[in-house]
């Protein structure tokens, strides 16, 4: 029976509250490794975003080299596509070469009705159909058609990827698209819409959809359909979520795929300390969050100055402060936080108060202050 490991929304390079997260990441990759080398599925599919922007930072790209040369070792074959966040033409670099380890990155449309065809223990094999994120000026280039909406372009790739099937041999879609009706976690910038989101019957047709764009681990209204989210948390709104990614076997004589989550301990896991001052610094129950990613939200219904030093000598990794008597004044919303004052939040708080409100141009922009900062921290 063939069997695979689903994931999606790596978002290498990710900057969390003005602080890279690189670190993190390696450890969870780590993780899976350990896991491939451990349990040899037939198959690793990546379904999109494996970076967190079009141009990454060196960074970044070096932990993707070094977790695709890993699995390239084990022997264990990878299906990868680019989501919404990647830059298909530098995901693709060097994708030939790639593919003769066993690393298969289908980067572009050119290739949509060829699978990348595996062999399975059981001798049934495996069919993985990629639909990297859909552009729709370069889908409808590879189609050849002169009109035609982004859904309807989509369809059309899907039929001839359903047609190109085997019969005999299992099939999996790897896609990154948002399927309408799936619940959005809070972490994720969307390319979403009523224009752009899927209907989930237009993926039928396949033994499993093996999706990217949501980070919260959820089916998409059919059992073989599924996101398996990020593969660690990205902001606090997902604090309690267990995150990690799908181990799925195909198994012919059932109607629908084995799916069993599987999820990853985090290097520094996400926590929301709510609760009077007093209490957040001297109650004991708080005493053991100094390896966690923190944020705390004060709700004694006073104004409290100088908090910083007084919660990073408890909470070294404190990401984040609220308070929340004060939200309701001013224009401030309920649920915008108050930064720590590192210079990456104070120039958060800058982008706030002139108004960037794209989360696309904020992450590179924010990206970029963090990168100038660390460079100038290197030079001091």
């Amino acid at each position: 029976m063939p069997r695979f490991f689903h994931l999606a929304d790596l978002h290498l390079g990710r900057v969390f509250h003005g602080e890279s997260l690189l670190e993190d990441q390696s450890h969870i990759l780590e993780l899976v490794v350990t896991r491939v080398i451990e349990e040899q599925p037939d198959a690793v599919i990546l379904a999109g975003d494996l970076f967190d922007r079009a141009v990454p930072p060196a960074g970044a790209m070096a932990l993707l080299d070094e977790f695709m040369s890993s699995l390239a070792d084990s022997g264990v074959a990878v299906a990868a596509i680019p989501g919404n966040h990647d830059s298909a033409p530098r995901l693709g670099y060097a994708a030939k070469a790639w593919e003769r380890l066993g690393v298969h990155i289908r980067a572009d449309y050119s290739r949509l009705n060829e699978p990348v065809r595996l062999d399975s223990r059981d001798g049934l094999g495996l069919d993985i159909f990629a639909m990297p994120f859909i552009e729709t000026a370069a889908l409808r280039s590879e189609l050849d058609l002169e009109t035609g909406d982004r859904l309807s372009l989509m369809r059309a790739a899907l039929d001839g990827m359903k047609s190109a099937r085997d019969s005999r041999r299992p099939a999996v879609l790897a896609a990154h698209e948002f399927v309408a009706g799936s619940a959005e976690s809070g972490s994720e910038r969307l390319y979403v819409g009523g224009s752009s989101s899927v209907p989930a019957e237009l993926l039928d047709g396949f033994d499993y959809v093996a999706l990217g764009h949501i980070h919260g681990a959820q089916g998409a209204g059919d059992a073989m359909i599924r996101y398996s989210g990020s593969p660690m948390a990205y902001s606090f709104d997902e604090f309690g979520r267990e995150k990690g990614y799908m181990d799925v076997t195909l198994d012919p004589s059932q109607l629908y795929p084995e799916v069993r989550f599987c999820p990853l301990e985090p290097l520094h896991p996400l926590v929301i300390v709510e609760d009077s001052l007093e209490n957040i610094l001297s109650g004991p129950e708080y005493d053991q969050l100094s390896d966690s990613y923190i944020s705390v939200r004060i709700n004694d219904g006073l104004s409290h100055l100088n908090l910083i030093g007084r919660l990073r000598e408890k909470f070294p990794l404190l990401r984040e402060i609220r308070q929340l008597a004060l939200e309701s004044f001013g224009e401030r919303e309920v649920n915008q936080p108050s930064s720590v004052e590192t210079p990456q939040n104070l120039f958060a708080d800058f982008l706030d108060f002139a108004g960037w409100t794209d989360q696309d141009q904020r992450t590179m922009a924010e990206s970029y202050f963090h990168d100038a900062v660390s460079a100038g921290e290197g030079e001091s």
